[in-house]
C-alpha cells in the first residue's frame, strides 16, 4: 500500500499565518495554523487522498504515532508528559472522580505516556531540561544586584535544596513575576544571565505576570538549526517558543501544563511527574546510516525517525520496510517507489503513508523525514 494522506489542520493562537503556508507554498491564511496532524489520533485522523476514507479505516488499524508539523509564532505552555504508568493511573483516577474528558480541569485525557521528538524544519528555538545547576546559581546572583529576591533565590541555589523546591519557589511568585521587567536591570550583554533576562521579558510581554517566565530561568534554551532535533521522555518540562517544525509522538494527548498559558496548571500533579535531573545536552546525536540517510535514535519504542536527504547522484534504493510508515516531503521533489511496483512523487509539504511492501526507494532531489511504527 502506498496512498497519499491529508493532514488534520488545527488552529491554535499561538500558531502562525505564516511559517507553514510560506514554507509549503499554500497561499496566505486568514487564521493562525498551528498544527497540521498526520496518523490515526481521534482527535485529528487523516484521511486517504482523493476519498472519504480515514486511514484507520484503509489500514484496519490505528498507528502507534503521531506526526505533526508544528508552526509557532508565539510560545506555548511550560508542560510535561506522564510515563506510562502514570498515564494509566491519572487516567484512572480522574475517570472514578466522574471528570469528563473535555473539563477545564481535566490532565489525563487518554491513559497512554507520549515521549516526542521536535526536529527543526527553520531555526527553532524551545525550552528543555533543567539547565546545570552552577548556570542556574549565575543567573540568579546577577539579578540579586537589581532585585533582593533572587539573593534570596540565590542562597537557596547554593545550599543542597533540590531542584523542585526552587522550582516551586519561582512557580508560586506571582509577585516577583509582575515585577520582573522593572526591577531586574540588564547585564553584560553576552553573559548566561543577560541572555535568561531577555528571554523571561520577552515571555512576560506575551503572559504578563505569569510565573512560567520565571519557570523558564531553570531550563535549557535551545536555538535549533534546520535538521537539528530535541527528544522529550516522560518527565521533561519544556517549551516550544519559535519556528517551523517536525514532531512525531506516542500516539495521546496527556499534557500538564506549568505555566505561559490560561489553561488549568495542577502544580501538585506538575512537581509529581516531572523529572527534575539536570539536562547537559538536549540536541540529539544523530546516527549516519548511508550517505543522505541518518537515524535519530531516542528511547521511545512506538516510533523511529529518518532523515533522508536525496540528490541527482544519491538515491537510498531497497531500504526495509518492516513496519507501516509516514513519509514527509519539507523540501525538494522525492519519489518514492515500493516493491510491490507503487509510486508517487512528492513535493514540499505532502505526505504518503507505505506499509506492505518490504522493501522501498527514495529517489530526486529533495529532503524527506521517514517515520516507522512499531
Amino acid at each position: 500500500m502506498l496512498v497519499r494522506i491529508g493532514g488534520e489542520v488545527k488552529n491554535y493562537p499561538w500558531g502562525s499565518k505564516n511559517l507553514i503556508q510560506d514554507h509549503f507554498g499554500l497561499g496566505v491564511a486568514d487564521r493562525e495554523v498551528a498544527e497540521v496532524w498526520f496518523g490515526t489520533h481521534d482527535g485529528g485522523e487523516s484521511k486517504i487522498q482523493g476519498s472519504n476514507q480515514s486511514l484507520s479505516e484503509a489500514i484496519g488499524s490505528k498507528l502507534s504515532f503521531l506526526v505533526k508539523f508544528l508552526a509557532a509564532q508565539s510560545p506555548l505552555s511550560i508542560q510535561v508528559h506522564p510515563n506510562s504508568v502514570q498515564a494509566k493511573e491519572g487516567f484512572a483516577k480522574e475517570n472514578a472522580a466522574g471528570i469528563s474528558l473535555t473539563a477545564a480541569e481535566r490532565n489525563y485525557k487518554d491513559d497512554s505516556h507520549k515521549p516526542e521528538i521536535l526536529i527543526a524544519i527553520t531555526p527553532f528555538e524551545a525550552l528543555c531540561g533543567f539547565r546545570p545547576r552552577a548556570q542556574v546559581l549565575e543567573i540568579f546572583l546577577a539579578f540579586s544586584e537589581s532585585e533582593p529576591r533572587f539573593g534570596e533565590l540565590a542562597a537557596l541555589a547554593a545550599t543542597d535544596a533540590s531542584v523542585e523546591e526552587i522550582f516551586m519557589e519561582l512557580l508560586e511568585d506571582r509577585a516577583l513575576a509582575e515585577r520582573f521587567t522593572k526591577s531586574v536591570e540588564s547585564l553584560d550583554s553576552d553573559s548566561i544571565a543577560e541572555q535568561a533576562r531577555l528571554l523571561t521579558v520577552g515571555l512576560l510581554e506575551k503572559y504578563p505576570g505569569d510565573t512560567g517566565a520565571l519557570v523558564a530561568l531553570l531550563l535549557n534554551h535551545i536555538e535549533l538549526t534546520p535538521g537539528e532535533a530535541i527528544f522529550l521522555p516522560a518527565g521533561n518540562l519544556h517549551a516550544y517558543l519559535s519556528g517551523l517544525g517536525l514532531e512525531v509522538m506516542a500516539a495521546s494527548d496527556n499534557v500538564i501544563r506549568g505555566g505561559l498559558t490560561s489553561k488549568h496548571i495542577d502544580k501538585a500533579e506538575l512537581s509529581r511527574i516531572t523529572d527534575f535531573s539536570e539536562l547537559g545536552n538536549p540536541v540529539v546525536a544523530t546516527k549516519k546510516l548511508a550517505e543522505g540517510l541518518i537515524e535519530y535514535p531516542v528511547s521511545a519504542s512506538e516510533f523511529r525517525v529518518y532523515r533522508a536527504q536525496i540528490t541527482g547522484t544519491n538515491l537510498l534504493a531497497d531500504l526495509d520496510l518492516p513496519a507501516g510508515a509516514v513519509v514527509v516531503c519539507v523540501n525538494g521533489e522525492i519519489a518514492i517507489g515500493t516493491s510491490l511496483e507503487e509510486r508517487e512523487v512528492l513535493k514540499k509539504g505532502e505526505v504518503v503513508f507505505v506499509s506492505q511492501a518490504k522493501k522501498f526507494s527514495l529517489s530526486g532531489s529533495g529532503e524527506a523525514f521517514v517515520v516507522l511504527g512499531s
